[in-house]
């Protein structure tokens, strides 16, 4: 089963989905953010924080689904976050390339 999880911007979305995975054995975070900047590592730190100890966290910005094919065996909860950033990921990595017209 799949269950998208939307809302607003640090709406607790996050927080929400994780309690969906609450009773799961060996949940995993497969975890699209990179720290850009100072804001973006402590909202990372943060959400790890919320985290219980016994998730697993696997950090994929670009190739989410190879990871949830190499990871989806190993859990019976596999949290998705967040498809925001993920999508502005590409961007990000190609911010410095010359523009082409």
């Amino acid at each position: 089963m799949a269950t998208l999880v939307i809302g607003g911007a640090r709406s607790g979305k996050s927080r929400f989905a994780q309690s969906l995975g609450a009773n799961a054995l060996g949940p995993i975070c497969l975890a699209t953010a990179h720290a850009s900047d100072a804001e973006m590592a402590a909202r990372i730190a943060r959400h790890r924080l919320d985290r219980a100890d016994y998730w697993r966290t696997i950090e994929e910005p670009l190739h989410i689904a190879d990871a949830a094919k190499r990871y989806h065996s190993d859990c019976d909860f596999l949290l998705l976050d967040c498809l925001t950033v993920w999508l502005s990921n590409p961007c990000w990595e190609h911010r410095d390339k010359e523009e082409r017209g």
